[in-house]
Parts: structure tokens; C-alpha cells; sequence
């Protein structure tokens, strides 16, 4: 009897240990609230100016991005701005990474973003639309 009563104190741990094991292949994944806006996003902007806008979206639904202007080919422009949880945009023009220079507001799902755009220097205006 006290070999099984033995027997049964090791091998009840060992169960337990083999039990509680978390296996490697299955990795904790991170989400936030703003995981469904993560990631690279590239789109196009219109309207008194055009050209090519992309940006990307972090785990805290900050962005940070570029601008490509037609009429302002070689502009130091750059973007700053956030996403809220429901999908509300407010990216900011900076030029030099400082000059406020007006901005990008709208909204924005899973994979795509819409909305309208203000360069408050050169007066012009529009609408812009980005996927990822």
C-alpha cells in the first residue's frame, strides 16, 4: 500500500506539470483596441492638389506617414495624426516635420479610409481615400 500510496504522490505532480505546460506553437497574440486599423496603409488624395499619401497605423492608433504633393513635387510633408476605436481619422500635414499645414479627417474600417483633406497654406482642399 505504500508503494501505490508513493507511486501516486509522483506521478500526481508530473500529471499537473504536463497539464499546465503552455505549448510554444501556440503564441499569445497582443490585440488593442485599435488592432483591426494596424498596419501599413497606402492611398491617394485630390481636389485643388492630388498625389499619393501612406501611412501606418500602431498598436495605440497613432500614425505617422508621408505625402507625395503634384504640386509641391519635393515637399518635405509628412503625416501625424490618430485613429480612434470607432474609426474616426485626424492625420496632420506637417511640413518640415513641424509647420502644421492643414490635414486629413474621415474615417476609416478595416481596410479602407475616406474622407476629406485641407492644406491651410496653399488654400486648396479635397478628398483623399487609402486601403491596405
Amino acid at each position: 500500500m505504500k508503494k501505490v500510496f508513493s507511486l501516486l504522490l509522483i506521478i500526481l505532480p508530473l500529471m499537473l506539470l504536463t497539464v499546465s505546460c503552455h505549448d510554444e506553437e501556440d503564441p499569445i497574440i497582443k490585440t488593442t483596441p485599435y488592432s483591426k486599423f494596424k498596419g501599413p496603409w497606402s492611398g491617394t488624395y485630390s481636389g485643388g492638389d492630388s498625389g499619393i499619401i501612406e501611412f501606418s497605423v500602431k498598436d495605440d492608433g497613432t500614425i505617422t506617414g508621408t505625402i507625395e504633393s503634384d504640386k509641391f513635387p519635393g515637399s518635405d510633408m509628412s503625416l501625424k495624426g490618430k485613429v480612434t476605436i470607432e474609426g474616426v481619422v485626424n492625420i496632420r500635414i506637417l511640413y518640415i516635420g513641424e509647420i502644421d499645414w492643414g490635414g486629413f479627417v474621415g474615417t476609416m474600417t478595416e481596410t479602407n479610409a475616406s474622407g476629406s483633406w485641407t492644406n491651410t497654406s496653399a488654400k486648396v482642399q479635397g478628398t483623399w481615400i487609402a486601403s491596405k
